[in-house]
């Protein structure tokens, strides 16, 4: 990486965006959309022909996995995602199986790739915690009841549920490598949730492994990882796991700064989406205060969640502009 500060953001594709929505007027169903090639390589690529941001992020869903185990998955407007019933005591993997169902977003990548011109195509998989969480819950939740009490009374099926799905989800970043992606990211929305062994259980340990298979597998593919709302565990998910980009929200140790430093870590974030729907003065002020507080490390700049669906588009224009203007400065 050079000494310019690059720049994407989580969701940059998506309900933010007029030609977003005029796709998504012709295709209801949001996992269609996600397993249609065609619409969502041409969804990854909008806010680049727009912004022209530095990274590709592919357009799916972390949820694409429970969908692969077999469960149901559907979005409804203004409630978000709902998942079917899980029979969590039996369920058993196929990679093949759950692999074969994955297929279309590999030919995603594959359309990606031979457009993407001079951009680096990031591929994901939610953390396997949190997909666990959304299994669980079958949906959005506010209080994780759910999650916690079945972590607590159910030890060895969470055990055996986080290990399908960390199986899973290595062998589809390896596919996505295959496909052309050019990093991966590991969005682990609700590591917050959990502290001491259950973090380290649950967050630290498939984490872990998923860096280090995809370490063996691909050892120049570069790994972000978010395990959001981590607060003091950032600093010893980032010992333990060791990944090249560690996304960051707005809590974090300040020791963070000095350990990637030395360890040759990038830093990303970490400006709150609620910033960018101000936009104004109180955007560009915000933007400073990051870009400075970042200063002495290897940075790429991006928000501390993703982009929230009623984001003015002339406030991205501005954000990018921000960056961009510091970079000539």
């Amino acid at each position: 990486m050079d000494n310019k500060t690059k720049i994407w953001l989580m969701r940059q594709a998506g309900r933010y965006l007029p030609e977003y929505q005029e796709i998504r007027k012709k295709e209801k169903n949001f996992m269609n959309l996600c397993f249609n090639p065609k619409l969502a390589c041409d969804i990854s690529l909008q806010p680049i022909k727009r912004f022209d941001f530095d990274f590709i992020i592919l357009f799916s869903d972390i949820l694409v996995i429970p969908y692969a185990l077999g469960q149901e998955v559907e979005f409804k407007e203004n409630i978000g995602p709902i998942l079917g019933n899980l029979n969590h005591e039996q369920l058993e993997v196929n990679l093949s199986v759950s692999l074969a169902k994955l297929a279309p977003v590999f030919e995603t990548i594959k359309l990606i790739s031979r457009q993407k011109k001079n951009k680096d195509l990031i591929g994901f998989c939610g953390g396997p915690f949190t997909v666990l969480n959304y299994m669980i819950e079958k949906g959005t939740s506010k209080t994780h009841e759910k999650i916690k009490k079945f972590i607590k009374t159910n030890n060895q099926q969470s055990k055996k549920i986080i290990k399908i799905i960390t199986e899973v989800s290595i062998e589809y970043l390896k596919k996505q490598i295959d496909s052309g992606v050019d990093l991966i990211k590991v969005f682990d929305s609700w590591a917050g949730l959990l502290d001491g062994e259950l973090y380290k259980k649950y967050i630290i340990e498939p984490n872990k492994e998923i860096a280090q298979e995809i370490k063996k597998y691909s050892p120049q593919t570069k790994q972000i990882f978010f395990p959001r709302g981590s607060k003091a565990n950032y600093l010893n998910f980032m010992k333990e796991v060791k990944p090249d980009v560690i996304s960051l929200d707005e809590e974090f140790p300040e020791k963070v700064f000095s350990y990637a430093k030395k360890n040759d870590i990038v830093l990303q974030g970490n400006l709150q989406p609620t910033i960018l729907i101000e936009g104004g003065s109180k955007l560009k002020e915000g933007i400073k205060k990051i870009l400075n507080k970042f200063n002495e490390n290897k940075h790429i700049f991006n928000l501390s969640h993703g982009v929230l669906p009623q984001t003015p588009v002339e406030n991205v224009e501005l954000l990018v502009e921000t960056v961009r203007n510091s970079n000539e400065a």
